[in-house]
């Protein structure tokens, strides 16, 4: 990794002068792309650092803990995507309720503008922040006037018809459309997970089958059969994926499985990751067991081919 990660610590010493990009970034979506892009760019220009912050979580994470909202990526997986728009500095701070108390201003003063001697500072334009989310673009220019920073405020991403934003491609996501997610992404929507037994019906079938334990907040795609690769660290291979469980085994508690096409070996136990391409069909019941594997080596056909 190109860029310098920090993890946020009251106290902690100034990074320096620098254009800051602030946002959750969950997703690393085509808008979180642009703006960390634009970020990198004016701080050449003005001949200083670039600065990512954000946090180890999606605030809702603490704010909702009755139904928080599914994470599209990892924090491992978002630092290395913002990794990847070459920012000189990402910094993380841990979201905790006592940082969700913290009023706008505290917020910019004790966090902000004690990690970087902000140049300019680049956010969304339907940015939130501090307590209640009572701070927004104007209260932000506000702190900027009074602090020596511009602020800019990106117009939303619109892509098939829509804004890019996290929560349309969660929905997305639930909804089991991941092609459009892609495109929204930029790249395939991605779930890790550590490899387990399962069940053993795959090998007695000819698919054999990685059974995953996803990450708790991964979120996963509606229950279908998709196409898609998974990612070890023996390489990457195409994969068929099946999300929910196999009504054709009604004792089955798998909820997502990966068969991996020419892949032999062991992952008991590693974390793989999980990229979903296409979906291929619904979960469906079948009349008998080589119906069934009928049906997976034809999905598997067709995925090799793609």
């Amino acid at each position: 990794m190109s860029a310098q990660v920090v993890e946020w610590e009251v106290g902690c010493e100034s990074l320096g002068p620098a254009v800051v990009a602030i946002g959750v970034f969950d997703g690393v979506h085509l808008g979180h792309q642009t703006l960390v892009r634009d970020a990198v760019a004016l701080a050449w220009e003005k001949g200083v650092k670039s600065a990512v912050l954000t946090f180890d979580r999606d605030p809702e994470r603490v704010l909702c803990l009755d139904a928080p909202p599914p994470q599209l990526l990892t924090l491992e997986d978002k630092l290395a995507r913002l990794d990847e728009l070459a920012p000189d500095i990402v910094l993380v701070v841990p979201f905790c309720t006592r940082l969700a108390e913290m009023v706008p201003d505290r917020f910019l003063s004790d966090v902000m503008t004690a990690a970087f001697e902000p140049v300019a500072v680049m956010v969304g334009e339907d940015f939130r922040f501090g307590r209640y989310a009572s701070g927004n673009v104007e209260s932000l220019r506000h702190f900027g006037g009074q602090h020596g920073f511009g602020v800019v405020a990106h117009r939303l991403v619109e892509a098939d018809g829509g804004p890019v934003t996290a929560t349309r491609i969660r929905g997305l996501v639930a909804a089991g459309d991941v092609a459009a997610a892609a495109r929204l992404i930029g790249r395939p929507h991605r779930v890790s997970g550590t490899v387990v037994h399962g069940r053993g019906e795959g090998v007695g079938l000819g698919v054999p089958t990685a059974n995953v334990i996803p990450h708790a907040e991964a979120a996963l795609p509606a229950a279908g059969v998709y196409g898609g690769r998974v990612i070890t660290s023996a390489g990457e291979f195409k994969a068929g994926i099946s999300v929910g469980r196999a009504p054709t085994f009604p004792k089955a508690i798998d909820v997502l499985e990966a068969h991996l096409i020419g892949f032999e070996g062991d992952l008991y136990g590693q974390e793989i990751t999980i990229e979903f391409t296409e979906r291929l069909r619904d979960q469906r019941v079948f009349g008998s067991a080589e119906e069934l594997s009928a049906a997976m080596h034809e999905d598997l056909r067709y995925i090799s081919e793609a």
